[in-house]
């Protein structure tokens, strides 16, 4: 019954070693709420918990180290998951916003250009 427990607790540990801890990502330094955005680079899926429901997509852009989150309404969402599918540039505008969560800003996407 010892050996049982034993072996049943190492699997635990074993699994709970496996887990992917909660990523604390510094994002880019948000400009106020309705500033203007606009820059080129690279897009990503979010991976993990975004602070708000609306941000779908990590943004680099060129020459910055922080991510920007990005929020897109559907045509804009299409182009900016091709672009992430095909790790190709693309031309962001939009303005920024504010999450009800405080330190959550993300950019509401108006256009988008490859």
């Amino acid at each position: 019954m010892k050996l049982i427990s034993f072996f049943a607790a190492a699997l635990l540990f074993g699994i709970a070693g496996c887990a992917q801890p909660e990523r604390n990502v510094q994002t880019a330094k948000a400009a106020p709420v309705g500033a203007r955005f606009e820059a080129i680079g690279r897009v990503a899926l979010h991976t993990g918990q975004p602070c708000t429901s609306q941000i779908m997509f990590d943004f680099n852009a060129r020459g910055s180290s922080r991510p920007v989150y990005l929020a897109a309404r559907m045509r804009q969402s299409k182009i900016l998951t091709d672009a992430a599918n095909g790790n190709r540039n693309v031309h962001v505008s939009g303005t920024w916003q504010r999450g009800k969560t405080k330190g959550c800003s993300y950019v509401n996407v108006a256009e988008v250009e490859q």
